[in-house]
């Protein structure tokens, strides 16, 4: 796709949808929002891809401004455009923007900025879908318990813990670039009928998470449970409560943590019976 001829009247009223871009030499979006001197204006409209001009922000943003002041500087820049796309955004600028009706979207991150913008304004301008009504179903009713959802720090490192030293699958997978987080679904089977954990994975966490102190453990049924616990105590896995036979049955218990500290029961019940130890 072709960008326009760049526009000399950048003083009249515009007809079509009006875009801040943050790229180093117009061919990409691939600035970090936080790294821009320069926004590139674009507008799409009936003529195409538009390059408008290019609008500084040294004039109203200086290096030791707060967050807020700066953004009131970027907004006097950019704040007649429909939306900023940039390689990368942080949650909170990324708010402020919304805040002041600007869509701040790095789904385009490294895409030619023609294509860019053009995909920005079709999916600006497309209707809304309606919610769909909602079908009477009677009084409404908890059903099952669906999983558990944890937030890890190294979620390559979560998932082989629980695939290869606890036997789950994934399930699904999915990115979420607008957010800027991950979700991995495991279970014990291949279907969402399986799923019985949800790994979440915040991109721009780094501090380790802390365990509030209602949380207690998480449970997992296993088998041959002496053989399991040596292979994790190898694999150095804490185990705070090695295998045991509970007071009240035959039930062999053990306690485990996984990477980040979450603490898991091992349950080993006599075969044939279905009691929660």
């Amino acid at each position: 796709m072709d960008i326009g001829e760049t526009s000399t009247n950048t003083g009249q009223e515009s007809t079509g949808i009006r875009v801040a871009v943050a790229t180093k030499d117009g061919t990409l979006v691939d600035l970090h929002f936080g790294h821009v001197r320069a926004f590139d204006i674009y507008e799409a409209g009936a003529a195409g891809i538009t390059h408008l001009e290019q609008r500084g922000i040294d004039k109203y943003c200086k290096d030791d401004d707060d967050r807020a002041t700066r953004m009131q500087g970027i907004l006097q820049v950019i704040g007649d455009c429909k939306g900023v796309l940039v390689a990368r955004i942080g949650p909170v600028p990324k708010e402020m923007l919304a805040a002041a009706g600007l869509d701040a979207a790095d789904d385009y991150a490294f895409q030619p900025v023609a294509e860019a913008v053009a995909a920005f304004a079709t999916k600006w301008r497309a209707p809304a879908v309606p919610e769909p009504a909602p079908e009477p179903d009677g009084p409404g009713k908890a059903e099952r318990f669906l999983h558990a959802m944890l937030r890890v720090n190294d979620l390559e490192r979560s998932i082989d813990f629980y695939t290869r030293l606890l036997g789950m699958q994934v399930i699904a997978r999915r990115e979420h670039r607008k957010n800027q987080f991950t979700q991995v679904y495991l279970g014990y089977g291949d279907n969402d009928a399986a799923i019985g954990l949800e790994l979440v994975f915040n991109w721009s966490r780094e501090e380790p998470y802390r365990h509030g102190d209602a949380f207690g453990h998480i449970a997992i049924a296993v088998s041959g449970i002496n053989a399991l616990c040596n292979r994790l105590a190898a694999e150095g896995v804490p185990m705070p409560r090695p295998p045991r036979s509970q007071r009240h049955g035959d039930i062999i218990v053990a306690f485990i943590d996984d990477p980040d500290g979450y603490r898991i029961e091992l349950v080993q019940r006599p075969e044939g019976s279905a009691e929660s130890p």
